[in-house]
């Protein structure tokens, strides 16, 4: 069985310039094996959730 490890990414986004930033960011989680599960939209700003494999695997006995 596969298994993940989670990450939760906060971004402030205020001005159109600051989705730049999110940008960069982003690929440069997903250069390292990060995924975006989902992206939600608050008052302040975005929350991102990511996961990638881990490389271990689990039995299903485990």
């Amino acid at each position: 069985m596969k298994t993940f490890e989670y990450d939760i990414l906060f971004f402030p986004v205020k001005k159109q310039k600051d989705y730049d930033e999110v940008r960069r960011a982003l690929n440069e989680r997903g250069a390292e094996g990060w995924e975006v599960i989902t992206a939600e939209a608050g008052d302040y700003g975005y929350t991102t959730f990511l996961k990638r494999e881990t490389g271990t695997m689990k039995t299903a006995s485990e």
